[in-house]
């Protein structure tokens, strides 16, 4: 993998890989039958991707320097012929390259344009900047279109929103709309949709009543084709995915006439066609609960309402995930007290660069010295304590319910037989264990790694993950058994790995491998230490309580050692690596089981959940190095502090001063230095520092004349 980062734990200080989120399907492409195909555009979906002259060639370089692709990077994509490396057009510091780029890291879409427009029948529809996003404006209110808005769909790689530009006001946008507001005009599209529907539908009144139900959740059901919605209580019908009807005229293609039952009252109304699916509805495999019963079972284990809003959302993607509450009886404030970073105690870290330096992201009071813009660093150079902002947001457990892929922090990390050779290869994908055996061994990693967690009853894409996380894409003298200090010692969990003064991290960590007799060691062979490190981490961790990716890293379920015992330090971790346990899931076809997630509930918590602070909002340093007037004496004397009010006295026939400054940080500006004029009595100066980051800090001196 093109990516050589680290992170750190507390306990046990471990490198890590990290920001390398491999998305292992290429998704998102849609042709039109009758539309004319666009170029195929590309966006990046992991950092610090390295960008080659050719196939796993060397890297193209800007000023001398190797490029480092960030995710989000947009390309246009030219050749797809080699399925590991594909050839890409793109713009890097506002020069054009074409290169080569890992296939799998590239999500690839096809742009399409189709003519569309709003459902007649939907009104007052938000257009938005972004998927979900905040509504566009017009002279300051927000844009609400209306039924039978015309418009052209750029994109519908997003499946529930659609990227499109309309005309508004006689003024062109472009922005997404909920996909299922929008009808495209396109003959093809509609054909498309509703063949699988119609191919056993009668076709007239006269031919006798077929079963069918509703293929999507939150469908109206109408009293005329295309007419206002029937209502129960007062309240429009709805019908959830799985409503059973029958289908008695498809003489309107469009607007099916049905029959059913709905809150045990019999109904005659019309929906759309393609909105129905013929033949009997089959659950998903698993325990699919009905949304009546999902609410009985969130109440009974006293989710706060804040969870419930998150965790309907996941339920109706995925309905047979199981979550189940975990009480643990802490007040949120102080969980946030002992997890944040203090002087002394720094547990959680964050990886800044000199190409991402992340200043919104690092603690301004631990482990910063303001006075000379310089920031400590923690197990190598790049590792620093994060903020407390920061700590917060990931600390909230509502962050990781936003997605069902960061959901996978609160998976039970136990041994699970139906996890697959398949899930961890995809887990593999990018690195040097992917399909892929140790130099002299017939078994595969991905082999080892199954029965590793057969051993230590770990989940195996648990284990799989964490060694990816661990030693990253590349082999190194960790994990070929060719160091120099320990020939024939291999650490795949970096169990012991920290830079010290008697060496660095992997010499420390084979150093760890090498020596005792528990959990396998010495770790002489590759599966020595796969088998072995899965059962330190199942007896040291996840058999004490520890038993999710969350409370890994915030230990706030294994009371022996509260908050201390955590085996990550990269605050961004759980995250980082659930993406990776969901995409082997996902792969593997096994994602709308019956997983089960651990959710961690606090006492007292905030109503809303946390923020996430802005990564880059610039360098944050807004003190002045030096404040003088020239020829004249300060009070109190100047120091790089937090005075910011001086006085001068001067004589009366002082008619003039010139104030001097300049700032500790090369990134701040300083205004209202210079040549003052003085009046008689009391003069105002301000002089304000403005950091990079814009936050302003302002010194006055007052000169009295005379």
């Amino acid at each position: 993998m093109d990516i050589n980062t680290k992170r750190t734990r507390t306990t046990i200080s471990i490198v890590m890989l990290i920001w390398a989120v491999v998305c292992i399907a290429v998704t998102g492409l849609y042709v039109g039958n009758n539309h004319a195909e666009a170029a195929t555009t590309g966006t990046l979906t992991s950092d610090y991707v390295y960008f080659r002259k050719s196939p796993n060639g060397t890297p193209i370089k800007y000023n001398g320097s190797a490029i480092l692709l960030r995710k989000g990077q947009k390309m246009t994509v030219l050749s797809t012929s080699n399925k590991t490396w594909y050839k890409v057009k793109l713009t890097y510091k506002k020069k054009s390259y074409t290169g080569y780029v890992y296939s799998a890291f590239i999500k690839v879409t096809r742009t399409t344009s189709k003519k569309a427009h709003l459902r007649k029948n939907e009104n007052y529809v938000y257009f938005r900047k972004t998927p979900n996003g905040t509504p566009l404006k017009y002279n300051g209110s927000p844009i609400m279109l209306m039924g039978g808005q015309s418009m052209t769909v750029l994109s519908t790689s997003n499946k529930t929103w659609y990227k499109v530009k309309l005309t508004y006001k006689k003024k062109r946008y472009t922005g997404y709309v909920y996909s299922k507001f929008i009808v495209i005009d396109s003959t093809s599209a509609t054909t498309k949709a509703t063949t699988k529907a119609t191919t056993q539908q009668p076709t007239t009144a006269a031919q006798a009543a077929k079963s069918g139900y509703v293929n999507e959740d939150y469908v109206y059901f109408r009293q005329t084709a295309a007419g206002t919605p029937i209502t129960y209580n007062g309240s429009a019908i709805m019908l959830m995915k799985g409503q059973a009807l029958s289908v008695t005229d498809t003489s309107n293609k469009s607007w099916y006439k049905v029959n059913l039952t709905y809150s045990s009252k019999k109904y005659t109304g019309f929906i759309s066609s393609s909105l129905i699916t013929m033949g009997t509805y089959k659950e998903p495999d698993g325990n699919q609960t009905s949304d009546a019963a999902f609410e009985k079972q969130l109440s009974a284990q006293n989710f706060p309402e804040s969870y419930k809003v998150l965790l309907r959302k996941l339920h109706a993607e995925h309905p047979n995930w199981i979550f189940k509450a975990v009480h643990t009886n802490l007040n949120w404030n102080d969980v946030v007290k002992n997890e944040v970073n203090v002087q002394g105690r720094v547990n959680n870290l964050v990886n800044c660069t000199s190409y991402s330096p992340n200043y919104g992201w690092r603690s301004q009071t631990v482990g910063y010295n303001y006075k000379t813009d310089s920031y400590s660093s923690y197990d190598g150079s790049t590792w620093f304590a994060a903020s407390d902002d920061l700590v917060k947001y990931y600390l909230d457990p509502r962050t990781y319910m936003s997605s069902a892929s960061s959901m996978f922090a609160f998976e039970k990390l136990s041994y699970d037989s139906s996890q697959t050779k398949s899930g961890v290869e995809a887990i593999l994908s990018g690195s040097f264990m992917h399909n892929a055996h140790p130099t002299g061994s017939t078994t595969t990693y991905s082999s080892m790694i199954i029965t590793a967690a057969q051993k230590s009853g770990v989940s195996p894409y648990h284990i799989a993950s964490r060694i990816k996380q661990e030693v990253g894409g590349s082999i190194t003298s960790g994990t070929n058994g060719k160091n120099a200090t320990y020939p024939g010692i291999y650490n795949f969990y970096n169990i012991g790995a920290f830079e010290s003064a008697s060496g660095n991290a992997i010499t420390n960590g084979l150093r760890w491998a090498s020596s005792g007799t528990s959990y396998n060691r010495p770790w002489t062979t590759p599966a020595k230490s796969i088998i072995g490190g899965a059962m330190y981490i199942g007896e040291s961790y996840i058999n004490k309580g520890q038993n999710t990716l969350y409370t890994q890293k915030f230990n706030v379920t294994y009371t022996d050692c509260l908050y201390w015992h955590q085996y990550m330090g990269n605050v961004q971790a759980p995250t980082t690596e659930a993406w990776k346990v969901y995409d082997a899931y996902k792969s593997s076809g096994a994602l709308n089981k019956a997983i089960t997630f651990a959710i961690p509930v606090y006492k007292n918590m905030p109503s809303t959940a946390m923020k996430m602070p802005a990564a880059n909002p610039g360098n944050q340093n807004n003190y002045l190095k030096t404040l003088s007037v020239s020829g004249k004496k300060l009070s109190p004397t100047f120091a790089i502090n937090s005075t910011t009010q001086y006085t001068v006295n001067v004589r009366s026939s002082v008619s003039s001063v010139k104030i001097n400054a300049s700032p500790v940080s090369s990134y701040s500006t300083v205004s209202g230095k210079g040549t003052k004029t003085l009046k008689s009595g009391k003069n105002t100066f301000k002089i304000v520092c403005k950091s990079q980051s814009k936050a302003t800090r302002t010194y006055t001196i007052i000169i009295n004349r005379g």
